[in-house]
Formats: C-alpha cells, structure tokens, sequence
C-alpha cells in the first residue's frame, strides 16, 4: 500500500505541459514569435535536436538518452570522500568507470531538458551555473572549454581545487560537436529563450511545487522546509 501510495503521487509530477507542447497542439500563440524563431534553430541550424531528441524512444524528453563526450570543463572538489580518475585523481572518466573500456572516457548521458529552466548548474559536474553559458558551451566546445574559469562560471569555491586536462577530454569530442556553429546575437538570445521558456511547465516551479508540502504529518514528524 505504501508503494502504490507513492506511486500515484509520482504520477502527478509529471510536469510535460510547456508552450512547445500546447504549439503542437495547434495552439499558434503557445510560443511567442522569438521562441518560435529559437525553435527553428534548436530542431534545426544549431542542431541541438540531434542528441536532445524528441522521437523514437527518447518519449518526448528532448534526450537521445545515451552518451556523447561534449567537452565539459573537468572540476572536482577541494575535498571530499570520492576519488577521482586520472593520476592527479581531477578527472572524471564518466561511462568508462562502469563499462571498464577506455573507449568509453569521458562520456556521459545527455540530460533530459524539459523545465532545465529551473535547473540551478548544469552538466554532470555543475561547471556552468547560467543557461547561457551551457548552450554557448554546446555551440563551441573548444572555446568554451580552454577559456573555462570556475570564478567566472560562478561554482562554489569547494569545487575550484586544480582542474583537470581539458585536451584529452576534447580529443574525443563528440563528431557533432566537432565543428563551432555561428550564431547572431539575436540567434542565440532565441535560442535560449526556447529553451529556458519554450520548454518549461509552469507548474513545475518551486512556488507552485511547495504548495504540496503539508503543513503537518500523521507521523508527527516535522515537515520537510525548502530554501527559497
């Protein structure tokens, strides 16, 4: 009973109604004309579709749900109770460490970017804190990735101990990411909107999501309290 009890309240977190979806629908205002344009750029010239896909088995969760090497800036931990890879053990060898095979170094699984609006760093390391700098990082990986500087991407200070390489990491760089795509000023600000609003459920945000939170338990214990 615990078990099904929890999974129907799984069900109702399903937050998959963003402007993207209600324009699929037919409904031609969903999406604001710069979103519009930032999607033809997403499904089309910036090629993000091509690992934040929205057929086959992906289920319409904007991820090829398998792994691709895009150059993300190797931080690590000032200290911690994990050991990494690598001789200066500052490297993160991603997919190798369960398959074994060094073919498999650096890669990771794309994420799933439905409501990424609200995600506060991004990459499986958190190295960029800003939407922006995410996607500039996908549209030039090397660029971004040898001027990267922790202070500026704004992590916190217990994740700037000395970086690992980056070159290894961009020498297997994903294909598709191999070559930088040129985008105006005005391209990638509707791009990003997009993204950052395109795909994102309102319902999904922290002040519609604390109303869920009880004020009180049958078990007596206190309730969970969220930071704002």
């Amino acid at each position: 009973m615990f078990g099904a009890a929890i999974a129907e309240f799984e069900f109702t977190q399903v937050f998959a109604d963003a402007p993207i979806d209600g324009f699929a629908r037919g409904q031609q205002n969903a999406l604001t004309d710069a979103q519009k344009r930032g999607a033809l750029l997403f499904f089309g010239a910036a090629r993000c579709v091509e690992c934040h896909k929205v057929s086959g088995e992906s289920n319409e969760m904007f991820s090829d749900f398998t792994q691709h090497v895009i150059g993300v800036p190797q931080i690590a931990p000032v200290t911690g109770n994990v050991t990494f890879d690598g001789p200066g053990q500052n490297e993160d060898f991603g997919l190798e460490q369960i398959t074994g095979n060094s073919s498999d170094r650096y890669k990771f699984r794309t994420s799933p970017i439905r409501n990424v609006a609200l995600q506060p760093a991004f990459f499986h390391n958190g190295s960029f804190t800003r939407l922006e700098d995410a996607v500039r990082h996908h549209l030039d990986v090397f660029t971004s990735a040898r001027n990267y500087s922790p202070s500026v991407a704004g992590i916190d200070s217990d994740l700037t101990a000395p970086m690992g390489p980056i070159e290894p990491v961009l020498a297997r760089v994903d294909p598709i990411l191999a070559t930088p795509i040129n985008l105006t000023d005005d391209q990638f600000r509707e791009l990003v909107d997009f993204v950052r609003n395109g795909l994102l459920d309102q319902r999904a945000k922290p002040e519609n999501l604390r109303k869920l939170i009880p004020r009180s338990v049958p078990s007596g214990f206190p309730v969970l309290r969220f930071e704002e």
